[in-house]
């Protein structure tokens, strides 16, 4: 039975596999696009979608591992029935669940982090080089730039939604709550929202001018909307996207809409639950909606959707500002 650090070991050495080869594969391709001539924008989504893919078969692996380190590290049951006299008997101590699942939270965070910190160098330097401060990128470059930045901000999206899923799954989510002010959140997620986009599309933003405060997680808060936007436009490529905000009595109102546009893919919001059961490959894309609305009753808020025309509809408590 292997001792406590080797499967500590073994743990890290996949941990670091799985990020290292992240980060050759996004470097390999910045590579391709700087100093091999790579312009086919075609080829560079079929590049990133790749990666994509290699990062969610990434994390299943390290997920996997993880388990199957924890259940080599435990003392197997005996085979039969009888258990010899001079053999003890031992219990499991009080308190050993809870630590094993606390350090399985730990290390996915941890492996989050592994991963967060390429992407940002991805999308930190996409933005250099589209700011111009390295020299002028000609129209085709921008495109293909773009695309880069937009996918990178969807991995980060899928890759801290997974995460969350497996928190929930768990019932080890929590918050880090602050007052904020919600419309510049909102705000926020609009700018993001053309830039996951490839700044071909845009979201309207319409704000009230009184301050709209509330207590909540503001990253997650600021994700869930991003995927509930981006959900809407992936599903009505031709609809314009608008985001709203209001106060409505004790609440504020958070709306993202899909004009001209009368349908909704789904008839029902999908829960956690139902998307940790699922064994169909495609229900990756109800993740990031599944934690979303999760995340939302977390604060003490709900989540609804409509049709004519297809929306998704926030409600947080409202606080009164200071």
């Amino acid at each position: 039975m292997p001792s406590a650090n080797e499967v500590k070991l073994r743990r890290d050495l996949v941990l670091r596999f799985a990020s290292y080869a992240t980060v050759v594969g996004l470097l390999t391709g910045l590579g391709l696009f700087f100093y091999a001539g790579m312009r086919d924008a075609a080829s560079w989504v079929v590049f990133l979608l790749a990666t994509l893919a290699v990062v969610v078969g990434l994390v299943r692996l390290v997920r996997s591992t993880v388990r199957r380190s924890f259940e080599s590290s435990q003392p197997k049951a005996a085979a039969g029935p009888v258990r010899a006299a001079a053999e003890p008997v031992v219990e499991p101590a009080a308190g050993d669940g809870e630590m094993r699942g606390d350090d399985e939270v730990d290390y996915l965070t941890a492996l989050r982090h592994e991963f967060r910190t390429p992407l940002n160098a991805v999308l930190g330097f996409s933005d250099v080089l589209l700011s111009g401060i390295d020299g002028d990128v000609n129209e085709s470059q921008r495109e293909d730039l773009e695309i880069i930045r937009a996918s990178g901000i969807r991995l980060k999206l899928l890759l801290d939604s997974a995460l969350d899923l497996s928190h929930l799954a768990d019932d080890q989510l929590l918050l880090n709550a602050d007052r904020i002010d919600v419309r510049d959140l909102v705000a926020r997620v609009a700018a993001e929202a053309g830039q996951l986009w490839s700044n071909k599309r845009s979201a309207k933003c319409v704000l009230p001018n009184e301050p709209c405060i509330t207590q909540a997680d503001e990253s997650r808060l600021r994700r869930s909307i991003l995927v509930l936007a981006d959900f809407l436009a992936t599903d009505h490529r031709d609809a314009d996207i608008e985001l709203s905000l209001a106060r409505s009595g004790a609440y504020l109102a958070i709306e993202i809409t899909a004009g001209a546009s009368d349908r909704l893919s789904f008839d029902a919001l999908p829960t956690t639950a139902e998307v940790l059961a699922s064994e169909d490959a495609s229900e990756i894309r109800r993740w990031p909606v599944a934690v979303t609305a999760e995340v939302i009753s977390r604060h003490q808020g709900s989540l609804y959707h409509g049709n004519a025309p297809s929306r998704f509809l926030v409600r947080l408590p409202l606080q009164g500002a200071r």
